[in-house]
């Protein structure tokens, strides 16, 4: 009889740059291709990374996440399964604004959005937190129907921002720590029953 499995392995593969990303516009649901250095980035990212033995990645249903699924399936592999709760949030009226636009138009959200960002509630869009909790529940419902060792999935940077954060045991406010300098690839060992902890991690009350 074969040994229960009390681990599993968790590879994160943050979804490659589009061109609002190079232009450092806001970005949340809008879809968009990726850019052609993020397209290549990635590619040299999964040619040098090892195989994993996951036989599905999970993605947003999005053209750049759809497109980083399928170079990452077909470096390794693996085949593609949508998960629409994996999207990062609909940042409203923030969606395409420069850095400079946002903060000229929005001045109190902007501050928020550097210092504390999942406390944001975008004009017309979703709250960080309540796009945190369905993210989490969307992850942790990967893992538990998994049969397999090897899990992997495919986050836009706020949605593998705020996971890094979890799996670091670090607050979500600090999700733009767990960006920069990062690999797009990164494999976790979790007990199983983090997953039950992932789906419950975060509470959040509707902000005004």
């Amino acid at each position: 009889m074969a040994a229960k499995r009390s681990h599993i392995v968790l590879c994160l593969i943050q979804c490659g740059q589009t061109t609002w990303d190079v232009e450092h516009r806001v970005h949340g649901s809008t879809d968009l291709p990726l850019s052609e250095t993020g397209r290549q980035t990635l590619m040299d990212e999964l040619g040098r990374f090892h195989i994993p033995k996951a036989s599905v990645i999970h993605h947003p249903n999005d053209e750049a996440a759809t497109d980083t699924a399928h170079l990452a399936a077909e470096r390794w592999g693996a085949k593609t399964k949508v998960v629409d709760e994996l999207a990062d949030p609909n940042l409203g009226l923030l969606e395409g604004l420069s850095a400079q636009d946002f903060e000229d138009r929005f001045p109190s959200r902007h501050r928020q959005w550097e210092d504390d960002p999942i406390t944001l509630a975008p004009p017309e869009g979703e709250q960080l937190a309540f796009a945190a909790q369905r993210i989490f529940k969307a992850v942790a419902k990967v893992i538990k129907r998994s049969r397999g060792d090897e899990v992997a999935l495919v986050l836009h940077d706020l949605g593998a921002g705020m996971l890094r954060c979890w799996l670091a045991d670090r607050p979500l406010g600090d999700l733009w720590k767990m960006l920069g300098g990062r690999p797009h690839i990164e494999r976790y060992v979790l007990p199983l029953e983090m997953a039950s902890e992932l789906e419950t991690a975060v509470e959040v009350t509707e902000v005004e």
